[in-house]
Order: C-alpha cells, then sequence, then structure tokens
C-alpha cells in the first residue's frame, strides 16, 4: 500500500464521520423542533388554565355576593351586610382585572401570530364577545388597558 491508499483511505473516512456527523445533528434538530413545539403547546394550555382559573375565581365572589344578599334589596341589608358586600365587590373588581390581564395575553399571542388564531376563535369567540359586550364596569371604555382584546374583538366581529 502506498501513502497515496492511506490518503484515499483517510479522506474516505473523513468523509464518512462527516455523514454520520451531519446524520446525527439532522435528528437532533428534528428533537429540538418538537421540543419547542411541545413546550409551546404547554405554555398554551397554561395561559388556558390560568384563564378558566381566573374566570372560575370571578365566578366564586359573584355567587358568594348573590348568596349574601339573597335577593334582597339593597335597603333590606344591615350596615353589616353593606360593609361586606363592598368588600367582595373590591375582590370581584381585583378577580375581573386578573381575568382580563389573562384574556388580554392570550389576545396578544393570537394577533401577533404566535397561536393559531382558527383554532383559538372556535373556543374563544363567545367568551370574548361575552366579557366585552357585558361589560358593566367601563373596562373597555377610552384608554382602555385591554387593547388586544378590543383588537380582537373587531377582528372577530367581521368573520
Amino acid at each position: 500500500m502506498t501513502l497515496q491508499d492511506f490518503s484515499y483511505i483517510g479522506g474516505g473516512l473523513a468523509g464518512l464521520a462527516g455523514l454520520i456527523a451531519a446524520l446525527i445533528a439532522y435528528f437532533q434538530l428534528g428533537g429540538l423542533r418538537k421540543s419547542v413545539k411541545y413546550s409551546n403547546l404547554m405554555a398554551i394550555f397554561n395561559i388556558e388554565f390560568e384563564l378558566n382559573r381566573r374566570k372560575e375565581r370571578l365566578a366564586n365572589i359573584r355567587t358568594e355576593i348573590l348568596k349574601e344578599i339573597n335577593g334582597r334589596d339593597s335597603t333590606k341589608l344591615s350596615t353589616e351586610e353593606k360593609n361586606l358586600l363592598e368588600i367582595r365587590n373590591s375582590y370581584k373588581k381585583e378577580a375581573m382585572e386578573d381575568y382580563l390581564n389573562a384574556f388580554d395575553r392570550l389576545s396578544y399571542f393570537i394577533l401577533k401570530g404566535k397561536l393559531e388564531e382558527d383554532d383559538f376563535r372556535l373556543e374563544f369567540r363567545d367568551m370574548l364577545f361575552d366579557t366585552i359586550e357585558s361589560d358593566k364596569e367601563d373596562f373597555f371604555g377610552t384608554g382602555s388597558r385591554y387593547r388586544n382584546m378590543k383588537k380582537l374583538y373587531e377582528k372577530w366581529k367581521d368573520k
């Protein structure tokens, strides 16, 4: 065997090693893509879970308020009951703001194309419309902090 033969064998082995390294990198990149995809899905599920958790908290506070007044007119409530209702109403407002913050964040991700709009429109359109259209506390008036929800509402209203 000549020196040239060793050179060919060495070049072939180096090429084979390079091909193997490229295949390993390709499969690792595929795994990384799957990992990022699953990570995004988990982030979406966390946003949905948080949104529903906050909505549930809001519903529980409303239920407590209704139990407290038990259908009575505000003039028939004692001073202590009125004070208790005032405190619960502040909790309700805080819970509503928490809920709207989570919903606005979700709306931002949808508007920026980070989440599939069609999938989320099917699931959250009615919730978005109910939230905005039943706003009695003027959360969505001029200068609203929930601009993304308003933009998404306008966008989905036409569809």
